[in-house]
């Protein structure tokens, strides 16, 4: 019976899954690394808004899959908490374009401190 190998595996794998909560926080603490990254090695220049429009999209990537998530779950968490993601990602979405015409690197630190804050947010509820 060569099945039971997979099955083992299978249940194996249940257990130790990343928890869906987790899983944004980690994604949050990526985009958040490459934006701090971004903004610490700033450099005017082809290559340095290479890298500092990488960040931004990268960001802004993760806050529309954010939207999406919403959008698709809604009855996932209180109507206050939907709503001010929402208000962040528009936000989000108005600064990254602004950022991009207007490259500063201290234009990450709003995207920074919002993702810090909503990761510690799925933090606390992790725990």
């Amino acid at each position: 019976m060569k099945y039971k190998p997979a099955i083992k595996a299978y249940e194996i794998a249940q257990k130790t899954a990343i928890k869906p909560r987790e899983l944004e926080r980690l994604a949050l603490a990526k985009t958040t690394h490459k934006l701090t990254s971004a903004k610490e090695n700033f450099e005017l220049g082809k290559s340095g808004y290479s890298k500092y429009a990488d960040a931004l999209k990268y960001n802004q990537k993760l806050w529309t899959l954010i939207q999406s998530n919403i959008a698709d779950n809604p009855k996932r968490g209180t109507a206050t908490l939907r709503r001010s993601l929402l208000s962040l990602s528009l936000f989000i979405d108005k600064h990254t374009i602004k950022s991009l015409k207007d490259p500063d690197p201290n234009n990450l630190t709003p995207l920074i401190e919002i993702n810090i804050s909503v990761s510690g947010g799925l933090y606390s509820q992790n725990n």
